[in-house]
């Protein structure tokens, strides 16, 4: 049953909501482009990937990003809100042995992460992005 405020009909009602909830979300307009460097050993990151994970103060999307030549750039369009993140790199290679792979029935290239836990599955790499100026972020790490 549609509950009607003053003289206006219950469809009100409804509109009213969907724009309480459309207000919370944030829009593409908010995003916030981030870039930056990622080195290992003091040598850049030949490739690899970056992930910015809200923390649970910070709302919106996660956002990522492939590194190249340690070098990352994620536009607009593709970043993050403003707030706390919590940043996961990793980076993969082949380890010259071949293992079966039981969907596709046959053996494939091995391909391990070779940077250590600390800067993905168990990260405290974090980045606060800013509402203005640019959005530039230097990650330094060690195989060690």
């Amino acid at each position: 049953m549609m509950r009607k405020i003053g003289n206006w009909p219950g469809v009100w009602n409804v509109g009213g909501i969907c724009l309480l909830l459309l207000a919370g979300c944030g829009s593409s307009g908010d995003r916030r482009a981030l870039e930056g460097t990622v080195t290992l050993d003091g040598v850049p990151l030949a490739e690899g990937y970056i992930t910015f994970l809200p923390q649970p103060d910070t709302g919106g999307p996660t956002a990522g990003g492939k590194i190249t030549q340690g070098h990352f750039s994620i536009s607009t369009k593709g970043g993050t809100f403003v707030g706390t993140f919590r940043v996961e790199i990793s980076a993969t290679r082949k380890t010259g042995r071949k293992v079966m792979d039981a969907m596709l029935g046959r053996k494939v290239d091995e391909i391990v992460q070779y940077l250590p836990t600390r800067y993905n599955q168990q990260s405290k790499l974090t980045a606060q992005v800013q509402g203005d100026g640019p959005n530039r972020f230097e990650f330094t790490l060690s195989s060690e």
